[in-house]
């Protein structure tokens, strides 16, 4: 064959090596010496599908100084072939479907690379390779469907903010949800804690304990018909409480805990949310249950807005 004096893609499919989209060849396989030929060229992009491509043979494509787009479909790849693509400075999607012998372990090398795109489909990328995908600087998007990696290995690189992981058969649709809503919540710049509001917010808390204590104390004496039951807990909301009432819940329906609801409750932490809103964490000291109040800015004040208990997570309960 007369091979051309210059191309910018190759592509080899079925026996058939086309140049430029439109030059066709007859090659049935791709040795060495046909490599040697086509890493001469000043290509931007070369894809080979179905042939047995060893890293020997990528070899020859080290340091290639234009390409963009490299893609080697079910070949026999291993994570050998990695610092083969670190030398290529304008490398920007690398598509290795199919390779099996790729776990993942061999991509630190490209943590030089300024890669966009990685496909790894139906290889042996497990969750150790997908860490270390994700440490790739300008890495965007993985696609891993059919590999090894778990669902607790897709988590861990929640706190890659920038990298979307593509997997429309690995994981279901509500995995891929949750993993996404993970990230736009570890994106989210932590807000420095205002320490004297939250001081005042432990303070009415402080309060609002003494007073639901002393107003269970008083239920425990004189019942749910005593006239003074209902204005008195309706006095401790309009104090200490914004959120409005709701059916079911104090201060609408009776109902208070002989051992005092909050006799107990120790401060745990605060975390800052924005500027008028913050949580404070507590935990009873002799039974060890967690609960954390939202408190709100109402004015020049702080009031309790919201109160969650840990169950299986943080569950909304009632004052």
């Amino acid at each position: 064959m007369e091979w051309p004096k210059r191309a910018r893609t190759a592509d080899w499919e079925n026996g058939v090596l086309t140049l430029d989209g439109e030059k066709k060849f007859e090659i049935p396989e791709l040795t060495a010496e046909i490599m040697e030929r086509l890493s001469g060229y000043t290509l931007v992009g070369f894809h080979v599908k179905g042939y047995p491509v060893t890293d020997e043979l990528l070899i020859l494509f080290a340091g290639h100084k234009s390409m963009v787009n490299f893609g080697v479909e079910d070949g026999t790849l291993t994570d050998a072939c990695f610092p083969v693509f670190s030398a290529m400075p304008k490398l920007r999607y690398l598509l290795l479907d199919g390779n099996i012998g790729i776990n993942g372990s061999g991509l630190s090398a490209l943590q030089s690379c300024k890669l966009d795109l990685l496909t790894l489909n139906r290889t042996g990328l497990d969750d150790a390779g997908l860490l270390q995908a994700a440490s790739i600087p300008k890495l965007s998007h993985i696609q891993m469907d059919h590999t090894a990696v778990t669902y607790e290995g897709l988590l861990a690189i929640a706190g890659n903010t920038r990298i979307e992981p593509v997997a429309h058969e690995q994981f279901t649709k509500e995995q891929m949800e949750h993993f996404s809503q993970l990230q736009r919540e570890k994106a989210k710049k932590p807000a420095q804690l205002d320490e004297q509001a939250a001081e005042e917010c432990r303070r009415v808390l402080s309060a609002f304990f003494a007073e639901m204590t002393e107003w269970e104390q008083y239920m425990e004496r004189a019942g749910f018909e005593d006239a003074e039951a209902v204005p008195r807990l309706l006095a401790i909301w309009e104090k200490y409480v914004s959120e409005k009432p709701r059916p079911g819940y104090r201060p609408l329906d009776l109902s208070y805990s002989t051992q005092g609801t909050y006799k107990g409750e120790q401060f745990l932490d605060a975390e800052q949310i924005t500027r008028n809103k913050l949580y404070i964490y507590t935990r009873e000291k002799n039974t060890g249950f967690a609960r954390r109040f939202l408190m709100k800015r109402v004015g020049d004040s702080w009031k309790i807005d919201a109160v969650q208990e840990r169950l299986n997570g943080w569950q909304r309960a009632e004052l």
